[in-house]
């Protein structure tokens, strides 16, 4: 209980800038492993040839979507459940904790179902050219068994962010992503599995991680208590949780439909194109996880003064992680521009994925210090209560300016307009993002019930 309250006291009166570089800091390490080893799936299944890195590169958006899952049940719930928390509600806490943990694993199993059901029809969704089909096949059976895993890992990790346990959380994270890449080289090839190896790596670390999470409420590390005392009414609080997290649904589940479209229009350029196009995917996930894990560090500090009227403590939390992580973008772009045919051929040698790759990841770099306001702007909104405004801004990136691009730039500049789709319609959501903060400078966040009516 004393630990509860110190963490209590610092979220509304420590240091400010200490509070979210120390929240950040595991935030952006179990992001980091997050995406590390996904590009491990992509280093080692690339040696079995083009072809193989395309496949997983064609399924990479289910997984996403899986995610997109996981966030919103996770930070929907941990928006409210910080702001309930910085009322001294805990059992209203632990109520949300429980309902979003539960629908966690309901929707992964309807995932999974569906998925095996269909996945015939799945792979041709995904945008799965006919010569690679059967490895991508490999590759999807055994990652929609993890399914259910993977959105409680995203769940869970959420939840305890939100509670402020971000150590805790980095180090479930951790553990499965390690795992994972230890895993990847002796099931793909000392135990030749193959490509399918990949896959069963990610399902074997995501039940671990899992673990690993739960264990912080199975021995009371946690102050909430989800599996006790909770009553079967916490499951009729999807609708409040689904509300809140509306904004991680529309920035990752668009973020997964962006991918589709992207192997759909790079299959007509070869196989090459699709691989170049996933790796930049998966690169701009390693180092955008540095400018979540700052947003999503700032979280918990806004909801927990949101929650006990500290609006003011609140905008100078958004303020201070808008800089951090806008420098930080910026320094990294710079060896990403540079060095980008280097970084390529780190994964595949073959000239026409470096030279697509190296075009598309400067594209990328070019923009990425916009992404700092953008971000923060989102899990800001988010984090108050402001869920239409927040959906709004997260909608754009890849859903508003991104569709009509999608189908405009390609077909006017080919395979280069292909690669440029996503950096403009990045420049265009930083425009918007730009006119929402200005009009948050402006105003105080809105102090109002997080509990639903009886």
């Amino acid at each position: 209980m004393a630990q509860s309250e110190a963490l209590h006291k610092e979220m509304l009166e420590g240091n400010l800038k200490k509070v979210i570089v120390k929240q950040s800091l595991p935030n952006t390490v179990g992001l980091l492993v997050i995406a590390a080893y996904s590009l491990a799936d992509s280093f080692f299944v690339s040696t079995l040839g083009t072809d193989a890195g395309a496949a997983i590169g064609v399924v990479f958006p289910l997984h996403v979507l899986i995610q997109a899952v996981g966030y919103t049940l996770g930070m929907g719930a941990g928006s409210i459940l910080s702001r309930a928390l910085g009322k001294q509600d805990v059992a209203h806490a632990s109520s949300l904790a429980f309902s979003a943990m539960t629908y966690s694993l309901l929707f992964g199993i309807l995932i999974a179902a569906l998925g095996l059901w269909q996945k015939e029809a799945l792979l041709t969704l995904l945008g799965t050219p006919q010569e690679i089909r059967d490895s991508a096949m490999h590759y999807l059976i055994p990652l929609l068994y993890s399914a259910p895993a993977m959105c409680g890992v995203f769940v869970v990790s959420q939840l305890l962010r939100a509670e402020g346990m971000a150590v805790y959380s980095m180090a479930g994270l951790a553990t499965g992503s390690v795992c994972n890449i230890l895993l990847d080289p002796i099931l793909i090839s000392r135990l030749g599995f193959g490509i399918a190896g990949a896959s069963l790596a990610t399902l074997f670390s995501q039940i671990v991680s899992l673990l690993v999470l739960l264990s912080a409420y199975l021995f009371s590390k946690s102050r909430l208590r989800p599996f006790s005392g909770v009553r079967i009414g916490a499951l009729f609080l999807l609708g409040h949780i689904f509300v809140a997290g509306l904004p991680s649904l529309f920035r990752q589940g668009l973020s997964g439909l962006a991918t589709v479209l992207i192997n759909h229009a790079a299959a007509y350029h070869g196989e090459h194109a699709v691989l170049s196009l996933s790796l930049v995917a998966r690169i701009f996930l390693l180092v955008f996880s540095v400018c979540l894990g700052i947003g999503q560090g700032m979280m918990p500090v806004v909801g927990y003064c949101n929650g006990a009227k500290k609006g003011a403590r609140a905008a100078q939390a958004y303020r201070f992680a808008i800089l951090l992580s806008s420098a930080l973008m910026l320094a990294v772009s710079l060896p990403l521009f540079l060095f980008s045919p280097q970084i390529i051929t780190v994964f595949r040698n073959d000239p026409d994925v470096i030279r697509t790759g190296a075009f598309a990841l400067r594209a990328q770099s070019a923009v990425l210090v916009l992404h700092g306001l953008v971000t923060c702007t989102i899990l800001y909104l988010q984090a108050v209560g402001r869920s239409f405004l927040g959906t709004l801004l997260a909608a754009a990136r890849q859903g508003i300016f991104f569709l009509p691009l999608i189908f405009l730039l390609p077909t006017r500049f080919g395979l280069s307009g292909l690669c440029l789709t996503q950096p403009v319609a990045d420049v265009l959501t930083f425009l918007l993002a730009l006119l929402l903060w200005r009009a948050a400078k402006r105003t105080s966040p809105p102090h109002r019930a997080d509990t639903p009516p009886a």
